[in-house]
């Protein structure tokens, strides 16, 4: 890829206090033989990680004068940054599972987007649930609210519209907005593959245990729907609301909401 060439598929990496956890993300990074990508770092802490680019010629960074502005004003600067006909997503302390984008990126061509399961793991990487199970289907709106666990697209540039900050909203769950309105850009069904996975690593800090995470979520579920009904004629998020009621009143002492989605909300689901 020289350096005036636009690349097949564009990653796109929020880092924050992310030193120990980068190195596993990206070497879960396999691009598919005969495509061109890019891995945008979206620095939100101010550190440098320029070593990361120095060991790996696909990475750039973004940077900004302001740090500590949240996960989704970071997304957004990757966003505005990328160069790629498609784009993906990655958090600085999960993983992708081997041919994650060999599997997603020819069905998100085929219909503007795709999406794998999601494997939720231990802070020593032991899987202990996976969103859905089962063979490969398509994914229905439900699905976001049934399985209590965010879905991470694959998809065209240009999907969803956005707002004029970004695609991300400044708000709790913004991944799981910003997932939904590709979801809902791409007709309200897209492919979910289930042989490859979003490992999603708990870990041992979380601002899901925070005081105010339940009020401060239950108001950006409320803002979404709002933002929903008014542009889709569509909701989800009551459903993802009441997820989140339970977590508040049946979570055990110190229990994150990914821990809590893996003990209590996934099996009930699969039985369902």
């Amino acid at each position: 890829m020289t350096a005036a060439a636009a690349p097949d598929l564009s990653i796109i990496i929020p880092v924050f206090r992310a030193q120990d956890t980068l190195a596993r993300a990206l070497a879960s990074i396999d691009v598919p033989a005969g495509l061109t990508a890019e891995i945008i770092l979206s620095v939100d802490d101010g550190d440098d990680y320029s070593a990361f680019a120095h060991e790996n010629p696909m990475v750039r960074l973004v940077t900004s004068p302001e740090q500590r502005t949240g996960p989704g004003p970071a997304r957004n600067r990757g966003v505005a940054a990328a160069r790629g006909a498609f784009l993906s997503y990655l958090d600085a302390d999960d993983s992708w599972s081997p041919g994650y984008l060999a599997a997603l990126l020819p069905l998100a061509r085929h219909e503007g987007c795709a999406f794998a399961a999601t494997v939720i793991e231990t802070p020593e990487g032991e899987a202990l649930a996976q969103c859905p199970p089962g063979a490969p289907r398509r994914l229905m709106l439900p699905d976001f609210a049934r399985w209590g666990a965010s879905f991470h697209p694959v998809h065209a540039a240009g999907l969803p519209r956005g707002r004029a900050e970004g695609p991300f909203w400044n708000a709790p769950a913004q991944d799981v907005m910003h997932a939904v309105e590709v979801f809902m850009a791409c007709g309200l069904s897209a492919a979910l593959e289930t042989s490859v996975a979003y490992r999603l690593r708990l870990g041992s800090e979380t601002v899901t245990t925070a005081s105010d995470f339940s009020s401060r979520l239950r108001a950006a579920y409320a803002a979404y729907d709002q933002a929903l009904a008014e542009t889709w004629a569509q909701t989800l998020f009551a459903g993802k609301s009441a997820l989140n009621d339970r977590y508040e009143q049946e979570r055990d002492p110190g229990e994150s909401f990914y821990a809590f989605v893996t003990r209590v909300i996934v099996p009930e689901a699969s039985s369902a």
